[in-house]
Order: structure tokens, then C-alpha cells, then sequence
């Protein structure tokens, strides 16, 4: 064992200044956030680009589905063929006056029900156009059919 003998350290430079450790693990923190953001913001937009194409699909999908709805039950009440045509050509301008685009509309009969065919293009201007990401089609097709009153 060894006794008696101490061991001394002296240090002959400037004392160094402690860095913070505080503001590198912020730099660090900092530079991971720019990189982890720059990987997860393109998939984040294309995702609410995504939500912002198909909602808007949806939303026109179900109004001209109304629409036809909404052209067959009018359709029903017509006297005659070119009557019942009329009426429901009305009621689907109608039913789409709210929503931008162009619309056209189809009706076949038969001895028992009426058949309504609203053919619906979204505007040029349209999310449905976007091609950022895979969109459905821009033409929107949908009938409805009811049966006539029996006599």
C-alpha cells in the first residue's frame, strides 16, 4: 500500500468557461424539428389535399343524387310525358342552383315508373381537377327511379 505519498494536479492554462448545455441540446433540438418537418410536411399537405378533393366529391356526389331524387318525385305528378319531363328538368336546376357546374338531365318512362339521369361536370376551377393527388372522375352521374300512380 502506499502511504504517505499525495498526489497534487495543478492546471497551468485559462480556466475554461463552461457552455451551457442547455443551448446546444436547443440547437440540436432545433436542427431535428427543420429535418422532421421537412419529411412529415409533404405528406400532412397531401393528406389535407386528399380530404379537401374527396369531401368536395362526396358533397356533389350526394347533391345530384338528390337532384335525381328530387326530379323523379316532381316527375310523378307531370299529365303527360313531355309534362313530366318538364317538371323534372325544373326540379333538378333547382335542386343544383346551389352548386357550380354544368348539368344535364335525362328522363325515360315506362308503363309503371320514371326514371330521372342528372349528368353533373365540375367547373375548371374545382378540387376535383387538382392534381396534387389522385382525384375521382369530374363527372358525376345518377338516377333515380319512381313508380307512376296505378289508375
Amino acid at each position: 500500500m502506499l502511504t504517505g505519498m499525495t498526489a497534487s494536479f495543478q492546471c497551468t492554462g485559462y480556466p475554461r468557461q463552461p457552455v451551457p448545455t442547455g443551448l446546444i441540446l436547443a440547437r440540436e433540438e432545433r436542427g431535428a424539428a427543420i429535418v422532421e418537418m421537412a419529411l412529415v410536411l409533404p405528406l400532412l399537405l397531401a393528406l389535407l389535399m386528399g380530404v379537401l378533393v374527396y369531401g368536395q366529391y362526396f358533397m356533389l356526389a350526394h347533391s345530384v343524387q338528390q337532384a335525381a331524387n328530387d326530379g323523379a318525385r316532381a316527375a310523378i305528378v307531370g299529365l303527360d310525358a313531355a309534362d313530366r319531363r318538364a317538371v323534372a328538368t325544373r326540379a333538378v336546376a333547382r335542386s343544383l342552383q346551389a352548386v357550380s357546374g354544368a348539368h344535364s338531365v335525362a328522363v325515360s318512362e315506362t308503363s309503371e315508373a320514371i326514371t330521372v339521369a342528372v349528368t353533373f361536370t365540375a367547373p375548371e376551377d374545382s378540387f376535383l381537377r387538382s392534381a396534387l393527388v389522385p382525384s375521382p372522375t369530374n363527372v358525376i352521374r345518377s338516377r333515380a327511379t319512381f313508380e307512376l300512380p296505378v289508375d
